[in-house]
């Protein structure tokens, strides 16, 4: 970036600077060229006269004609007198001479002609006055404006040797602003060289930046954030997943050991395998389960989401709750209606959750409400109310999280142990589909828990 900034700050000062002296030069060159033909047609001007006068005094005078001939020697001007038969009468001892048919005829713009030895002289010429019926004599008049030449020339030098200055210092200045700019930067770019994946609570803060740069410490900062708690999470996940692993595999060692340490008779070799199909179910359900969260934390395509009756899914959840929950004694009653816009399999997956963990937490005689409200514009909410045990409030912030599960109350022991993955599949559908999960439980009375599921997104699309 340094060096692309100095090469275009230089390359506009190349352009705006050499710009501005072309055109100085050639205002300057004009003008001196505009001051030279001023200067000639006043001089012809002048020695038409004064040769026309003296001619008119004096007219073919030899004393005169001497004395106008040293004059014209002695003339800052070259001057060619000319008859108008052609004849020589005068001209100026100037070697080597311009050539009669170099100059322009008479009332034409002055021209230019450079010498053998580059001396450039401007030419004109003009007629003299003459008396009735003679014929007018020429005047042929030719300025040396080589002064002029050797001022430009040396004018090109100096403009030449400023705009290489000029790039120079430019290049030189751009260079020492820019460190100084990217000044913060680099302090940025060294504080976050600095951060490692053992320092994650390392933090850049973003006060005492540049106003530029403050932003991006800040986002900085709570990438680290979001990554430092990616990898609590990630520690936990995989400290709880070892854990629920290696129960069932240390089952199913135990039993193969203590079942080979003797001969045993079939129906004990039988109790051992059943007890190992037993754990395999329980390893296979676990895998399931998290290979489903590891889709919903990374879908590969979206899901399908369309509009649902969301009393007649909560009805269909029931009823298949309906021979577990009869067995309790527990009564599932489904109230209210409205649209839910959302992918079919999985607003059942989540609704069962919640179901299960109900009926399963849920005392012998309780009851499970399944109750949807539409809001109106918003989307709809469902909302599964037990009158169980209820969830201590120590428990409540962790109750989402992946094999997080809180310590049995006594009214809980009935219940059978399950992964802690439940309520973790339920936050991450409801993810999915850019809605919301609230629980509010107090011990005792029962927890509720609402899943709010956004209407479709104004404009789009949705299946029926």
């Amino acid at each position: 970036m340094t060096a692309r900034l100095i090469f275009l700050q230089v390359l506009a000062v190349a352009a705006l600077l050499g710009a501005a002296l072309i055109v100085l030069y050639y205002s300057i060159s004009a003008h001196l060229e505009e001051d030279n033909r001023k200067e000639l047609a006043s001089q012809s001007a002048l020695l038409a006269r004064w040769l026309a006068d003296t001619e008119t005094r004096a007219p073919g005078d030899p004393l005169i004609g001497k004395t106008r001939a040293e004059l014209i020697a002695t003339l800052p001007v070259f001057i060619r007198l000319l008859a108008a038969d052609g004849r020589l009468l005068v001209e100026s001892p100037q070697s080597p001479a311009p050539p009669r048919d170099a100059f322009p005829s008479p009332g034409q713009t002055a021209a230019g002609w450079r010498s053998p030895s580059r001396q450039r002289l401007l030419l004109s010429s003009c007629w003299l006055p003459a008396p009735p019926g003679q014929r007018a004599p020429l005047l042929q008049i030719a300025y040396d404006v080589s002064d002029d030449d050797t001022l430009l020339r040396h004018l090109r030098q100096r403009i030449g040797l400023v705009f290489a200055l000029v790039l120079v210092l430019s290049g030189i200045l751009t260079l020492l602003i820019t460190r100084g700019v990217f000044r913060p930067l680099a302090r940025l770019t060294a504080a976050a060289a600095g951060v490692h994946a053992s320092q994650l609570n390392a933090r850049i803060n973003e006060a005492g930046w540049p106003v530029e740069l403050a932003a991006l410490a800040h986002e900085f900062d709570a990438m680290l954030a979001r990554l430092d708690e990616s990898f609590r999470r990630l520690a936990r996940f995989s400290s709880d997943l070892s854990h629920e692993l290696r129960t069932p595999i240390n089952n199913l060692r135990g039993e193969a050991e203590v079942a080979l340490s003797r001969q045993r008779e079939p129906a004990e070799y039988r109790r051992v395998l059943e007890s190992g199909l037993e754990e395999c179910a329980r390893l296979g359900r676990l895998i399931d389960t998290l290979l489903f969260i590891a889709k919903a934390d990374n879908p590969a395509e979206g899901i399908r989401c369309r509009t649902l009756d969301g009393a007649a899914e909560c009805r269909a959840v029931a009823d298949f709750f309906e021979a577990m929950a009869a067995e309790r004694n527990l009564a599932i009653l489904v109230r209210g209606g409205g649209p839910v816009h959302g992918d079919p399999e999985l607003v059942r997956r989540a609704l069962a959750n919640l179901v299960d963990n109900a009926v399963r937490h849920t005392a012998i005689g309780g009851h499970i409400d399944l109750t949807v409200r539409e809001q109106s514009g918003r989307g709809t909410d469902i909302e599964v109310r037990d009158n169980g045990a209820g969830i201590n409030a120590e428990h409540l912030p962790r109750i989402f999280e992946r094999f997080y599960r809180g310590e049995k109350s006594p009214g809980q022991a009935h219940a059978t142990s399950g992964f802690g993955l439940g309520l973790a599949i339920v936050k991450s559908i409801m993810d999915l589909h850019g809605g919301t999960v609230e629980i509010a439980s107090t011990p005792g009375s029962g927890t509720t828990i609402t899943l709010f599921f956004p209407g479709p997104a104004p404009g789009k699309m949705t299946e029926m």
